[in-house]
């Protein structure tokens, strides 16, 4: 071989896993998992600690019911997530997206040390104002991480660590929110558990300080594109106002429940709710807005043209409507445009992927404490021990262990893994739910000579209930069961936020990926009133297998889209056809 022929030929890529490490050292990891932490802290504060604090206090179960309404902003947030398209601050001292970052740290950094001096059981209005404001702040910052997260990717290696390392963060502050502050509950009291969560979140602002700015593109073939350079300006205005009606009427749907469950006696079944007006917000939100991306696409065509600014006498509320739909439209439209067919798939993907997760999570505890419908009642102290210790770990290493399989083999096989995974789990508590049988076979198979040389014995040492050998064993179930769904659910994070990742469109960012994250979260909210009543008629086991076949759904789901990206053309392939 001559050494012509050995200069010309091409340097071989260093494998992913290769690349990933050396990725590590960059300071954009470092900044990731700080500001991970920093969106964390807040989602775990509100929607959990603060249900375990108003139950200390004797605030009935309807009421903390009727308060986590406040949370909805995560799984809507979308709506005002095309304010946070463009990267503009009007003091941008740090840049952009970092002044941004830090515009809302410190208001829940506030917000949170507030919350540790409102004394819910008297003060429960205030609570429901002050955790409603740090909810939507929270889900705000994650519009504006999400997009610092992807523009600042400079590869696919980048992109699938940076969103390994968002989970873990994220599950390090759950443990913060979760264990230890039972944990210091149960010593120093709520109000010193909440002054401790606000000093964390102000230690994770670091992050914004060391995260570098996203590079902004100018000059010439980097304006952006819109699709409303060719439509007529009726037809354009008629959907973006027919748009803007459908979220209003969203909004009072939900604003007229919260005020009736305070005003009326007695108060409305948030169930019914749910059942009865939950399809109609989705579809307002989000369908109708997707509908007439589509439909207008069809009409006019998928190609984009450079963006035309109105003449400056054009009237206000042109202007408006014209920067609304640049916001909203162009993002859906391309979406459409790019993926074609492909969009629906992802659009069914992020509605289903996590729902066999999410729509039991909140009669988990139920689940552990309850003695009713198959539960297992057992302590709050061993809950505490082997759901947010223990459990809370399991999540971490699902996440290290989904980011270490990405690495070697890709996104597409691990989001089919992770699909199977969160789905065969629940088969875990079925079994438990029925006595433990199939795991205590699984404990029978460990056992040695010396009983606390196994997990049971290991488990009854960690037990709060006692050191007993049936103490152990329940404990031993327990965790079992939860380290298997923990596992998975931190293995099917990491594969459905890099999978999300994958998808966006950079310039569209904040509101395409917030669209499709928003979406994990609705199928999960709208599908727990039915499982309630489920429970209550069939018991939790029928639950669980229930479960488990739904999760089919999104395995035959991740199956479809691996082939559909399998028939596309590579990068190299695209480049030399072009």
């Amino acid at each position: 071989m001559t050494d012509a022929a050995v200069a010309g030929a091409p340097e071989k890529a260093p494998p992913r896993f290769i690349r990933a490490l050396k990725a590590m050292r960059d300071r954009r990891m470092a900044a990731m998992f700080l500001l991970a932490l920093a969106a964390g802290l807040p989602y775990g504060a509100v929607l959990g600690t603060l249900n375990a604090w108003l139950t200390t206090e004797g605030v009935s179960p309807s009421t903390i019911g009727v308060l986590s309404i406040v949370t909805i902003g995560y799984a809507f947030k979308f709506l005002w997530s095309p304010a946070f398209q463009s990267a503009h601050h009007p003091f941008p001292f740090l840049g952009p997206r970092r002044t941004w970052l830090l515009s809302l740290q410190l208001p829940i950094a506030g917000l949170l040390f507030l919350l540790a001096f409102s004394d819910p059981g008297v003060n429960i209005a205030l609570v429901a104002v002050i955790a409603l404001f740090a909810a939507l702040f929270s889900a705000t910052h994650d519009i504006v991480l999400d997009a610092w997260r992807i523009e600042v990717a400079r590869s696919e290696e980048d992109k699938d660590l940076m969103a390994a390392l968002y989970q873990f963060g994220y599950r390090i502050a759950g443990f913060i929110t979760g264990f230890l502050a039972l944990l210091l509950a149960g010593v120093y009291g709520w109000v010193v558990v909440y002054v401790m969560i606000a000093v964390m979140m102000l230690l994770a602002i670091a992050g914004t300080f060391l995260a570098p700015e996203p590079a902004i593109e100018t000059g010439p073939g980097t304006a952006r594109l819109t699709f409303q350079a060719g439509l007529p300006a009726r037809e354009r205005t008629f959907a973006t106002l027919l748009v803007a009606a459908g979220w209003i009427a969203a909004f009072l749907m939900i604003a007229g429940f919260v005020i009736a469950s305070f005003t009326q006696v007695p108060p409305p079944k948030g169930g019914a709710f749910v059942a009865e007006q939950g399809p109609w917000i989705v579809f307002l939100t989000v369908l109708l807005p997707a509908a007439g991306a589509l439909i207008l696409l069809l009409r006019h065509g998928r190609q984009p043209a450079e963006i035309v600014d109105g003449a400056s006498d054009e009237p206000a509320a042109s202007r408006i409507t014209r920067a609304v739909f640049r916001s909203i439209f162009d993002p859906l439209m391309d979406l459409i445009g790019r993926l074609g067919w492909g969009a629906l798939l992802v659009l069914l993907l992020a509605l289903t992927y996590r729902f066999t997760d999410s729509v039991w999570g909140s009669f988990a505890y139920p689940f552990y404490l309850d003695d009713r419908f198959g539960a297992l009642h057992h302590t709050m102290a061993d809950v505490a021990v082997a759901s947010k210790f223990f459990g809370v770990l399991m999540t971490v290493a699902g996440a290290a262990i989904g980011a270490v399989v990405i690495s070697f083999i890709g996104r597409m096989p691990v989001l089919v893994m992770g699909a199977v995974l969160a789905a065969a789990t629940n088969l875990l508590f079925a079994d438990l739910s029925r006595g433990g049988a199939g795991i205590d076979a699984f404990l029978e198979w460990t056992r040695i000579a010396d009983p606390f040389r196994t997990f049971a014995g290991w488990a009854a040492q960690v037990s709060p209930e006692g050191q007993g050998a049936e103490a152990g064993d329940r404990m031993a179930r327990l965790m079992i069961a939860i380290a298997g769904e923990n596992l998975a659910g931190g293995f099917a994070s990491v594969a459905v936020v890099a999978f999300l990742t994958s998808v966006v469109n950079p310039r569209f960012a904040a509101v395409q990926y917030a669209l499709l994250a928003s979406l994990t979260m609705l199928i999960g909210t709208l599908g727990r009133p039915w499982l309630g009543a489920m429970i209550e008629t069939q018991g939790y086991y029928s639950v669980f297998i229930l479960t488990f076949w739904l999760g089919g759904i999104a395995v035959a789901l991740t199956l479809i889209e691996w082939a559909r990206q399998l028939r596309l053309p590579k990068p190299a392939e695209a480049l030399a056809a072009g």
